[in-house]
């Protein structure tokens, strides 16, 4: 499975570790420190438009304020508490999480989450996939699973927490369709309903294509009408299926640029220039494969593979979050 980073808050005297955990979660929260002793260890792993978070931290408020309107955030998170307690939810409403409990919340609403000490794994995860769980998100925002109820989902993530490191990319589609069957059954514990199924069926096509589109990456001329001929979809649903990251073709070019920098944070690649990488991942020469990325991502790829290997095998802080943030995009 592809790590995105790793913090720990000892390596820093107290202020300055603050300050880099608060340079982190930038883009995606305000953080502020409460009474009690700041800490933070944080590891990370991203999958089929999901990222897996295990975490400890204490002494700190995240808050997702007025932010919401104009961050681009549009996904769901979820929090199962392993120890500990977690303090939250919507804004101002924030309510006490128990040990075994998982919360939900969406990004797409204000949010507060705070920790004297607590042991958390936490999954976000795309708007879609979440729908394709509960069929309805009007009343998920807030949401806590009890113990019993998300057992089987407690369990998978425990493992998936502990085997992350070991898991091969084309695993992830598999895990991401098991947690949303599991994430499924916690919410609907008595049968889900016709929506539900109604957009589980629309995931698991969208799975189907994304990993025929996996497969031909390095095929520069594969085409839409490759698609269609492979799955029997129509154009009008593919475009449907892919409409939130701007249809079918711009969601290949994703995938192609996301390889990409895989392959630039992958110490076995240092030895393949860009103009040897570019043409087995489908792009047409070097210049287009290095103008798209800087794009998508804000730097040029030498200069991306530069920080990298200088960053390893403790990145700065810097890089981990452009890390988190390109991949927090994956999730629309």
């Amino acid at each position: 499975m592809s790590g995105i980073f790793a913090f720990d808050s000892a390596a820093y005297d107290t202020d300055d570790a603050f300050a880099r955990y608060c340079e982190l979660y930038a883009r995606g929260a305000d953080v502020e420190r409460t009474g009690t002793p700041f800490f933070a260890r944080v590891r990370s792993w991203r999958l089929e438009r999901t990222l897996l978070f295990a975490r400890e931290y204490g002494g700190i408020r995240h808050r997702r304020g007025a932010r919401v309107a104009d961050d681009g955030f549009d996904h769901f998170v979820l929090n199962h508490v392993v120890s500990g307690e977690l303090v939250g939810g919507p804004m101002g409403r924030a309510v006490p999480v128990a040990p075994g409990e998982t919360l939900l919340t969406d990004t797409c609403q204000p949010m507060e989450t705070a920790a004297e000490r607590v042991c958390l794994i936490t999954v976000s995860l795309a708007r879609d996939a979440t729908r394709a769980a509960a069929g309805d998100l009007s009343n998920l925002h807030g949401y806590c699973i009890g113990a019993h109820e998300g057992a089987l989902l407690a369990a998978m993530l425990r493992a998936l927490v502990e085997q992350a490191p070991r898991l091969s990319h084309g695993a992830h589609a598999a895990i991401t369709r098991t947690l949303v069957d599991l994430l499924s059954v916690a919410i609907n514990p008595f049968g889900s309903s016709a929506r539900s199924e109604f957009y589980r069926l629309e995931h698991v096509r969208r799975e189907t294509v994304g990993r025929l589109i996996e497969a031909n990456l390095g095929t520069p001329d594969f085409s839409i009408q490759d698609i269609i001929n492979a799955t029997g979809i129509s154009r009008a649903a593919l475009y449907r299926l892919f409409e939130s990251c701007g249809g079918v073709v711009r969601f290949l070019q994703l995938r192609r640029l996301q390889q990409l920098r895989d392959r630039l944070d992958d110490r076995a690649f240092d030895h393949r220039s860009l103009a040897e990488l570019a043409p087995m991942l489908g792009f047409s020469s070097e210049s287009h494969a290095s103008r798209l990325f800087k794009q998508a991502f804000g730097i040029a790829p030498g200069a991306y593979r530069a920080a990298s290997i200088r960053g390893t095998p403790h990145p700065t802080v810097e890089l981990m979050a452009r890390r988190w943030n390109s991949s927090l995009s994956e999730l629309r």
